[in-house]
């Protein structure tokens, strides 16, 4: 329904002009009176996938977070790769007349292909175990973005609604001051109203602060690049889901955190087959030439390097942690699941009482009746502002709600980022 309103060019224009005064506000609270709207104010809110693909291709965390990725990629690649060739020179020297003699050499060492295989499916591992890693912290940054964006909503809203607030309370000062001009009100109905009108103004001017300063934040988290992000309503489309068990199999298949101890205990495994087939011996060849007065000698050399020192207790260090890992791969589980667990449950409570409020909100909203009544004298100034005040503190109350179940929300769906 929402969509379908925002396509009216007339609807998109009141928004776009509401927008710019709340911008304009700070300055039209000094002399009661709204100035000019900027000409170049956006029409079409900005979406909160559009911050999200800016932040991503801006944010400097996520740039070095990137660039670890590739360096643990290619650190993990050096392990594997055939070790340096070594070259040997020999000059000696002969005595009593027989001359000198040279050698030369020249051995590569190499595995057996079997443990090559193992050492580039672990080095493989290992690149996959850096990208999820890149991935959690991505997840991490564009939901904190998210969050902040959820915020602004809130908070555009709320500006929204204390805007109109703060034009009634204006006028009503305004009529009070013309009324007792005329000698048709008292000086105590005017008091009661420039009151009203001070704490209307504290209100918006504190919404108006906490706008600016998430505003900023996603700024900083955008490379240092302005974000003009004015909605004030939540998109559609997302909801939650209806069956818990169901949605929690996918979510944990893309869940980066869960994944990456999953593929921990992999790639711990592949290590412990390696490290069992460190007995085997490695192997070495190459080319030997020497010449000496005489004689000259050039062939094949081949060589063998036994591990008995080196070993040690890689096999036990292997298996403490595999087990580590597995503990840990458990621990993860069990809380991603609690935790998802709750806070669905949270969700689903949110989601049926900001339903409920808003609902109760539409169907007492008496605001232009309440101005209309107290202008013709069939309420008092208390009745009135009594009346008034207790709608915007549930409205606030509203949107707050609101806000808490998006925030719910976008925690649940944080593995779609």
């Amino acid at each position: 329904m929402l969509t379908k309103i925002l396509e009216y060019p007339a609807f998109r224009s009141v928004l776009a002009c509401t927008i710019g005064a709340i911008m304009l506000a700070p300055a039209a609270l000094a002399q009661y009176s709204i100035k000019e709207l900027p000409k170049d104010l956006p029409k079409i809110p900005m979406r909160i996938q559009e911050v999200l693909d800016s932040i991503e291709k801006n944010n400097p965390s996520l740039k070095a977070a990137q660039a670890e990725m590739e360096a643990e990629k290619l650190t993990s690649k050096g392990e594997a790769i055939l070790p340096d060739p070594e070259v040997e020179f020999n000059y000696l020297w002969g005595a009593n007349g027989i001359g000198n003699r040279h050698d030369v050499r020249v051995t590569q060492s190499f595995d057996f292909p079997t443990i090559s295989g193992m050492k580039h499916s672990w080095v493989k591992g290992k690149g996959e175990l850096a990208y999820l890693k890149y991935k959690a912290e991505r997840q991490n940054i564009l939901l904190s973005a998210k969050q902040n964006c959820i915020d602004l909503v809130y908070y555009n809203a709320l500006v929204k609604e204390l805007f109109t607030h703060l034009e009634q309370a204006k006028s009503q000062v305004s009529s009070f001051e013309k009324k007792i001009k005329a000698g048709g009100a008292n000086v105590m109905d005017l008091n009661k109203a420039k009151v009203h009108l001070t704490s209307v103004q504290g209100k918006f001017s504190r919404a108006e602060v906490e706008r600016q300063r998430l505003l900023a934040e996603l700024k900083s988290m955008n490379g240092g690049n302005p974000i003009d992000f004015n909605a004030n309503y939540y998109e559609l489309g997302e909801d939650l889901p209806t069956d818990f068990e169901a949605w929690f199999q996918t979510a944990s298949e893309k869940s980066p955190s869960i994944q990456y101890v999953r593929k921990a205990v992999e790639v711990d495994k592949k290590q412990l087959s390696i490290d069992k087939t460190s007995w085997i011996p490695e192997l070495s060849v190459g080319y030997m030439s020497e010449i000496a007065k005489a004689d000259k000698y050039r062939g094949l050399t081949l060589g063998v390097s036994i591990p008995l020192w080196t070993n040690g207790n890689k096999v036990k260090q292997s298996k403490a942690r595999l087990t580590a890992a597995q503990s840990r791969q458990t621990a993860a589980e069990q809380q991603f699941y609690y935790t998802l667990q709750s806070q669905y449950a949270e969700a689903a409570s949110l989601k049926a009482n900001s339903e409920m409020m808003r609902q109760a909100l539409t169907e007492t909203d008496n605001r232009n009746f309440l101005l209309e009544a107290q202008s013709k004298g069939e309420i008092s100034m208390v009745e009135y502002l009594v009346e008034i005040d207790q709608y915007y503190e549930a409205l606030e109350q509203t949107l707050s709600t609101e806000r808490s179940y998006r925030h719910a929300l976008a925690q649940l769906n944080a593995v779609e980022l």
